[in-house]
């Protein structure tokens, strides 16, 4: 009986310590962040409440939200020269048969933005605690951007192209959609779980790692940045996500890349890559497509991406350093203490 307690004991102990060094460890990650409250403005652009109201070019400046003159001229192609062409312009575009479809379907799907909208604030809150000094969004506008955009930042604001969210076995795709213009790579990521990453990633891409030029290593690593913040803002009460969620892949392209993240590694330095500037090498490792060009059909796309956000992660957690260092960070000090 007495060896029983003994042994009962030693085992809660253990539990103990293994419960504390997890808790300590997790609590003290670098990915976790406080959050300082922001104030961001939420609003839904509808092409049926436009034609309503009839607007005229001083109320599309005045009365609706700042980036709306630029979703009408770039999007639908409307000319906000006088009133006569804008209301002409919007009765013409909103009359059209796969337009009236989506407002419809984006209409239904308006009251379930809520959760979103409750989550990109709580991330750009995470954000703001990171980076006092940060700018952060005065206004995330909600849009058909007739398929210009998964998430666009203009001035202050972040347009959100809410029919890139709709799925891409949703029939209005697959009826709307050129096969020529929008492959099946594209149709498989318009996925509304993507949706706030696509917010958060487009802000910290364009206010805070702007793109560089020269070495593509350079760049891989940018992106990398914009990744490893990206996941630190999605972290909400400091919980972990899914990378694959962060980089916008399926769990299946996301285990591919870990697998063959070694051999990827190799391919770079024995084809000279890291340190290459071509332009066309450039978008094969980082752009958008059905897969990284250069390696096996399998392989998901931006590669490049994926080795930058690794190598990144790895050294913030490695060396326990705070998010707010990484703009400041040059690429060859992060890369060096690389190992694949």
């Amino acid at each position: 009986m007495k060896k029983k307690i003994i042994y009962l004991s030693l085992t809660l102990l253990f539990g103990s310590i293994v419960f504390y060094l997890s808790y300590y460890s997790s609590s003290n990650s670098p990915l976790n962040s406080k959050e300082t409250p922001t104030s961001i403005k939420f609003e839904y652009i509808s092409i049926k409440k436009l034609n309503q109201d009839k607007p005229s070019v001083y109320d599309i400046h005045q009365n609706y939200p700042k980036i709306t003159p630029e979703l009408l001229e770039y999007s639908y192609g409307i000319s906000l020269n006088n009133d006569s062409l804008l209301r002409v312009g919007l009765k013409e575009f909103g009359e059209q048969g796969y337009v009236k479809k989506i407002e419809e379907e984006l209409s239904k799907r308006n009251t379930s933005l809520k959760a979103h909208q409750i989550r990109m604030q709580r991330a750009f809150n995470r954000l703001n605690g990171t980076f006092e000094n940060l700018e952060i969004p005065d206004e995330i506008v909600f849009a058909n951007s007739n398929f210009s955009f998964n998430a666009s930042c203009y001035l202050n604001s972040i347009i959100v192209g809410l029919e890139r969210y709709i799925g891409g076995n949703h029939p209005i795709i697959k009826e709307t959609l050129n096969p020529k213009d929008f492959p099946e790579w594209i149709k498989n990521g318009m996925n509304e779980r993507f949706m706030d990453r696509d917010v958060i990633s487009a802000w910290v891409s364009t206010h805070l790692f702007k793109e560089t030029n020269g070495y593509h290593i350079t760049e891989m690593i940018r992106w990398g940045k914009v990744h490893v913040i990206t996941e630190m803002c999605l972290r909400i009460d400091n919980k972990d996500i899914s990378p694959d969620e962060v980089l916008r892949w399926s769990k299946e392209q996301y285990d591919w890349a870990v697998k063959n993240e070694k051999k990827f590694y190799k391919y770079l330095m024995d084809e000279n890559l890291l340190f290459d500037s071509n332009e066309k090498n450039r978008a094969y490792l980082l752009n958008n497509g059905p897969y990284t060009i250069g390696l096996p059909d399998e392989s998901p796309d931006r590669m490049g991406q994926f080795l930058g956000y690794q190598i990144v992660r790895n050294y913030v957690l490695d060396q326990n350093i705070a998010l707010d260092e990484l703009p400041n960070l040059k690429y060859n000090t992060i890369l060096k203490s690389y190992q694949p």
